[in-house]
């Protein structure tokens, strides 16, 4: 076999389109295709396509499965060669397909691209992008993903997945019902306290460092890293040039006026000029000192009790865009 396909039936609540894709590639002699019908299949069938050499593996699912594989693939070592990453969008998010994922929406055309070893062609479209790695989170399971987000933007995420997707609305419209949500509170409910967590926009207290320099100390809105190029809505919350691999947005407490600045946050440009409190930089590591919890490609974890959580630019991987 020359590709594996993992499809996690899960994924949008139920991934109606892996699993026609699945049914698509029945009896063919080029993929292997693992449909988990339990999610603790995944590290076999990785094992598996890692003893078979396979040199393209296609993930049908959401981020959180996407991110379990990029980890197991990258800290297990395996694999005696990395294979090519093919993200089909079936999830419930999609950021990191969105940026990085195969560019057809048409079942036909991805079963297609599988079945005729599409990704060897000369003309066919590679990137080749780093993970975030989180080497020490509290059950010290190191992580490798691609979007980190701490503070208002994981409280926001996790509220975005109860109230929201675990009702069957996903996608952007889950995202921009939840944007409204936060600005209206922030609009007019006042100064949030520390200890509401009804509300995003409360101070989350934080010491962020790059090597001996301290970044930002004190009540931070949020943080968040990413390698993507583009987030949900397609924005792109980060500025300051490019020095390095991971971007990284700092956003202090209180926030300013959102009415103003929140169409620059989201959307401006590189040489944007941002009201102070505001810090946006690209290195290859920092740490994190907090005891609020973070959200990694929308999965939760907790940092560390007693050290700064430690992130770093992780393993880089190809993927296929079609």
């Amino acid at each position: 076999m020359s590709a594996g396909v993992i499809i996690n039936p899960a994924a949008g609540g139920r991934n109606e389109k892996g699993l026609a894709l699945a049914r698509m590639l029945e009896g063919s002699r080029d993929a292997d295709v693992e449909v988990l019908e339990r999610f603790e299949q995944l590290f076999p069938a990785l094992e598996r396509f890692a003893k078979s050499g396979i040199e393209a593996l296609f993930i049908s699912s959401g981020d959180g499965t996407v991110q379990e594989i990029q980890t197991r693939i990258a800290e297990d070592g395996r694999f005696a060669q990395m294979p090519a990453l093919c993200l089909l969008p079936h999830g419930t998010t999609n950021m990191t397909a969105a940026d990085l994922g195969f560019r057809s929406k048409s079942l036909r055309m991805q079963r297609d691209y599988i079945q005729f070893r599409g990704w060897r062609g000369q003309m066919a479209k590679r990137a080749r992008r780093p993970t975030l790695r989180i080497a020490n989170p509290a059950d010290g399971k190191a992580r490798h993903g691609m979007f980190l987000g701490g503070g208002a933007i994981a409280a926001a995420t996790l509220y975005c997945q109860s109230a929201y997707n675990a009702k069957g609305v996903r996608g952007q419209k889950a995202a921009l019902a939840t944007f409204a949500k936060a600005a209206g509170k922030a609009l007019f409910g006042g100064r949030a306290r520390a200890d509401d967590e009804s509300r995003f926009d409360r101070p989350f207290p934080m010491t962020v460092r790059h090597g001996g320099d301290i970044l930002a100390r004190g009540d931070q809105l949020a943080i968040l890293a990413t390698t993507l190029e583009k987030l949900v809505l397609g924005a792109r919350p980060f500025w300051g040039g490019r020095g390095g691999d991971v971007r990284l947005s700092l956003f202090g407490y209180p926030p300013p006026f959102l009415p103003r600045w929140l169409p620059f946050v989201l959307y401006g440009g590189e040489g944007r000029k941002m009201p102070a409190g505001m810090t946006s930089l690209c290195l290859e590591a920092f740490e994190v000192e907090t005891q609020s919890g973070f959200v990694l490609d929308g999965e939760p974890f907790d940092p560390p009790e007693s050290a700064p959580l430690r992130v770093s630019r992780g393993a880089d991987f190809t993927y296929l865009l079609g």
